[in-house]
């Protein structure tokens, strides 16, 4: 099943370079992949601006790290729990009550203070120092942790180094710029704009900004640590560090994915699957292009782990079932779809649990309370925050019967069409799931066959039957539910990691330790050299100095990072030429200059102003502030390509030729293309 995958290419849009090709090229020409790394400017200036990162993530995340573990020690919780497994869910829980601080912060409109970052550090210690002020703060802990780090180094050196190869890159990797629309869009754009605004509300220009977005505070905290440290373009160097706390949630849900399959299938087994997920190329992808996938996954895994770790005690300790619950709902808080992926599965087995207890203790629905509670905490702020600002808890979905701002009948027919599930057949399903296994250009070619070895040759295991059932369930809603994108899956990739560690152990069973060493070995190198240059990860310049990347619009691959026209408005506009107005174009991180934007599901002010008489067109940017206009046809009509999102049908060439023959805009020469994106300036 390796070896196939490896030589089918029929999931590659490039035919002319098959995945085997790009392989072994690599592999026999070393030399190429170290080019690919320097190609540019490599100084020690970039040292330091990767360490520059590295202090605002420590900033934002070390606080409430060390508050999630004496939360867990307090409530009674960690000594149920290996040391390790007290780190990973300290810092998944830590992660989740600074998002939510930081979202408590934006609304009130402190988010872009500089002393409002480092004041919550400040609370978040102080309150970790006194609630360990009558037990150790957790030396003893801490150095528990390093031995059981340690021990697999010397009882599986081959499977650690492996490990460390792949964390090393998926690090350097997430230390660099991100191409990914979705993240210069949303992602990291949203951020960009409530830290520029100084408040969190309700997003007129972009629809996705209305979402739950518990991932993306960890971007708007380091976006006013970098301010409150002094940092120039506090902004981009923020949204850097808040994308390389993605880093943070993939490591954990790989090490909470290898803790609960230590307790299943044995110290060696989980050693190698640890070194399996590392070098997975999908969920690194999601991982280094900044995509949220991983902090959905993160707490996925971290609520299975400790639903696993503490079964004995839900049915009598309520801390433990507000802990599993606070775990889910984090998910929950991140993305709605969790709602389903998560939150449902984890809440149905650990009622299924206390249920299993009920000969030896009475059921308890205040126990169950518990999890709801620890759910409401994490997820029910950004309800709470869309239903005073959107009138609708869960916006924009269910618009048809909650309704919410800015969802006229036409943009809710729009959203719908969208996000329609496609049509259902027999082959269509035979489709996804090759996709999946197989054809997906980001599969890591062994895991999912370890995860069917796993399932076939323990398929009477408990743990095994629970595993697949999560699985096929939450492959049935994405498959029923969902517009198929295989991303959306990554979430639940924790199951087909457990899954797969059942399948190691039936290697290293039949095969002996040194053959499914070897087998292991060939399959995660195959995977790390692609994760070295694979252009689908982005940028593959890892040495280059990051103040040059961000400058550059430099081709690396197949695309450029920077595109022309936002180079061309950074270097020729300035923030006192007023306000830039894109339409078409909502990919805003990048750009350094005031904008006003909309995604395809939003208004445009341009399609606002249009629909005044002539005689007030000018009137009106003037009022606006708006003394630029960008239109990006090329987006505008790949939007209304068949199959796409679709975009305001009032925006057309006419009109715009219209504005030039009122004299309201004028062509501006960019050396642009003008038929992909056209530049006009307003006023005579």
């Amino acid at each position: 099943m390796w070896v196939t995958q490896i030589l089918y290419d029929g999931g590659q849009t490039d035919r002319s370079h098959p995945r085997w090709h790009l392989l072994f090229s690599l592999f026999f020409l070393p030399d190429e992949i170290f080019a690919a790394w320097t190609d540019g400017v490599v100084s020690w200036r970039g040292l330091v601006d990767r360490l520059r990162v590295l202090m605002i993530v420590t900033a934002v995340t070390l606080p409430g790290w060390l508050l999630g573990g004496q939360l867990l020690r307090v409530s009674g919780i960690a000594r149920r729990m290996r040391g390790i497994e007290v780190a990973i869910l300290a810092l998944a829980i830590g992660l989740s009550l600074q998002a939510t601080a930081t979202l408590m912060l934006g609304l009130a409109g402190w988010v872009s203070y500089r002393a409002a970052m480092p004041m919550l550090g400040a609370i978040q210690i102080a309150i970790a120092l006194a609630l360990g002020a009558h037990r150790s703060i957790g030396r003893d802990q801490i150095c528990d942790v390093c031995k059981q780090m340690a021990r697999p180094a010397g009882e599986h050196p081959l499977a650690v180094g492996l490990t460390l190869i792949g964390i090393a890159l998926v690090a350097i990797r997430c230390l660099l710029p991100s191409n990914e629309f979705d993240v210069l869009e949303y992602h990291q754009g949203a951020p960009k704009q409530w830290f520029q605004e100084g408040r969190i509300g309700f997003s007129e220009q972009n629809i996705y900004a209305n979402m739950p977005m518990a991932a993306e505070m960890q971007t708007l905290a380091a976006m006013s640590w970098a301010g409150a440290l002094g940092v120039e373009d506090a902004w981009w160097w923020g949204g850097l560090a808040g994308k390389s706390t993605m880093f943070l949630y993939w490591i954990l849900a790989i090490g909470a994915a290898g803790c609960l399959a230590r307790r299943w299938v044995g110290g060696q087994a989980a050693c190698w699957l640890v070194a399996v997920a590392c070098s997975g190329l999908a969920f690194a992808e999601v991982t280094v292009l900044g995509l949220i996938e991983p902090a959905v996954a993160c707490y996925f895994a971290a609520a299975l782990l400790a639903l696993a770790a503490l079964r004995r005690q839900l049915a009598t300790q309520p801390a433990a079932m507000f802990w599993v619950g606070f775990l889910a709902g984090s998910a929950l808080a991140c993305k709605y779809p969790a709602l389903l992926f998560v939150c449902l599965p984890v809440g149905s087995l650990a009622a299924w649990q206390i249920f299993r207890q009920r000969s030896t203790v009475p059921i308890d629905l205040r126990v169950l309370g518990m999890f709801v509670l620890g759910c409401a905490i994490t997820a029910g702020p950004w309800l709470a925050k869309n239903a005073v600002l959107a009138h609708n808890p869960v916006y924009p979905l269910a618009a048809g019967l909650l309704g919410g701002n800015q969802f006229s009948e036409a943009k809710m027919a729009q959203w719908q069409a969208a996000h329609a599930v496609p049509t259902r057949s027999l082959s269509a399903l035979a489709d996804s799931l090759f996709s999946i296994a197989w054809s997906w250009k980001s599969q890591g070619a062994i895991l999912i066959p370890l995860a069917l070895i796993g399932l076939l040759r323990f398929k009477r295991s408990l743990a095994v039957r629970i595993t697949a059932a999560i699985a096929l369930f939450v492959f049935a809603v994405w498959w029923l539910l969902t517009h198929h994108l295989e991303r959306f899956l990554l979430p639940a990739i924790p199951l087909a990691m457990l899954l797969a560690g059942f399948g190691i152990r039936t290697m290293f069973q039949h095969l002996g330790r040194p053959l499914a060493s070897i087998c292991l070995t060939m399959g995660i190198l195959c995977n790390l050299v692609l994760m070295a240059v694979s252009p689908t990860m982005g940028d593959p310049r890892l040495l280059v100095d990051t103040s040059v990347i961000r400058r550059e619009g430099i081709e690396p691959t197949d695309s450029i990072r920077i595109p022309e026209h936002v180079l061309w408005a950074n270097r020729n506009l300035q923030s006192s030429d007023g306000v830039l107005l894109l339409v078409g174009d909502a990919a805003i991180f990048n750009y350094e200059v005031p904008l006003r934007y909309s995604t395809c599901f939003n208004v445009s002010d341009l399609s606002e102003i249009a629909r005044l008489p002539a005689d007030q067109w000018r009137e009106e940017f003037e009022q606006r502030g708006i003394r630029h206009v960008l239109v990006h046809w090329g987006e505008i009509e790949r939007y209304r390509g068949e199959g796409n999102y679709g975009f305001d049908p009032s925006i057309t060439r006419e009109l715009i030729r219209a504005m030039v023959d009122q004299g309201v805009l004028k062509p501006l020469d960019t050396g642009l293309d003008p038929q992909r994106v056209e530049v006009l300036a307003v006023g005579p």
